[in-house]
């Protein structure tokens, strides 16, 4: 019976992603639904592998076995990297975030342990609803990795009526590496669309910060013109702070110069680890877009996607509240049953 009850779960979940990837691929519950299918999947395996796995608490309790080792990884990462982002660049809401949820992850596994140890059976039960708590944002992140690396090879259109190139921050008032990336790789795509006959405005977008002598959109016009675009070709935007100010801003700027943004797709280009969020906001905007990641030196990636997932669970506050709560009572559930059984 468990393993035929996991086994409808993996097929329910899996026929589900397929529909809602197709449908919409600016989704994180795509990432949600891949995870539950594999591994409910590879749980109905596990059980009918192990026949010392009778009973459907056993069955669960296979299931909780990855989340708590991803728990103890994630934790290290999230306070290696609040510490490493925290003395390079100061505090910061990411770097707090980083750095309470790794600590919060650690200290839960280590009380859950102590409880656990402790021999009575209440105790027990609380000791690995605690030690177990850890598992949801390891799952979490485990999905929204899933979530990106799909999107990622989602195929752009063709086409776009405009190619946005969002800002990334000045050094010393020039385009640095990172943002150069950013640009060389919607210079390619405007190049790209003008070989086929489109015309599509190429939108630098960034605003100016209190340690920068000008916006990053009038440096990364600069930069674009030093390359070899007409001055015309190029529509400025120059007041964004955020990400989602880069799409919305940049969208007002071409509904006044009569870009049908409204109705045909935009490209957005931003760097790799980026490209997730980016999409999201721009479903949240209802933009229509097809958001594509220029090349990122490999060591910047998992200190940069790390917080990018922190700032992506900050989208959705009252769907993480909710999982996290239907996550502690399935734990309270099935660590009962089987240290009472």
């Amino acid at each position: 019976m468990v393993p035929i009850v996991l086994a409808a779960v993996a097929l329910v979940a899996g026929a589900a992603f397929v529909r809602a990837s197709r449908t919409e691929p600016r989704r994180w519950r795509n990432g949600v639904l891949l995870l539950v299918a594999v591994w409910t999947g590879l749980a109905a395996v596990e059980v009918l592998v192990e026949p010392d796995l009778v009973d459907l608490a056993d069955g669960m309790v296979a299931l909780v076995v990855v989340p708590w080792a991803l728990a103890a990884v994630l934790g290290l990462l999230c306070v290696g990297n609040g510490l490493r982002v925290l003395t390079r660049e100061g505090r910061g809401v990411g770097t707090v975030i980083s750095l309470v949820l790794g600590l919060g992850m650690l200290v839960a596994t280590a009380v859950g342990f102590g409880l656990v140890r402790a021999g009575e059976p209440a105790l027990s039960v609380v000791g690995l609803v605690v030690l177990l708590l850890p598992g949801y944002p390891a799952l979490a992140f485990l999905s929204y990795l899933l979530y990106c690396l799909l999107y990622r090879r989602h195929r752009p259109r063709r086409a776009p009526v405009a190619i946005i190139v969002l800002g990334s921050g000045l050094v010393q008032g020039t385009v640095p590496r990172l943002l150069a990336r950013r640009l060389d790789a919607g210079l390619t795509v405007w190049r790209a669309e003008h070989s086929r006959g489109h015309s599509p405005l190429l939108v630098p977008s960034g605003g100016q910060g209190a340690d920068e002598p000008v916006a990053e959109g009038v440096a990364m016009t600069a930069y674009l013109v030093e390359r070899g675009m007409a001055p015309g070709d190029v529509l400025t935007e120059d007041r964004a702070r955020t990400t989602e100010e880069n799409l919305r801003l940049a969208r007002e700027l071409l509904r006044g110069r009569d870009v049908p943004v409204d109705g045909r797709h935009v490209r957005v280009v931003t760097s790799g680890y980026h490209v997730g969020r980016a999409a999201l906001i721009t479903r949240r905007l209802g933009l229509d877009a097809d958001v594509t990641g220029a090349w990122t030196a490999w060591y910047l990636v998992p200190s940069a996607f790390l917080r990018e997932f922190v700032a992506a669970v900050t989208l959705h506050p009252w769907t993480v509240l909710v999982g996290l709560a239907a996550w502690v009572v399935w734990t309270a559930l099935v660590t009962y049953a089987v240290v009472v059984r």
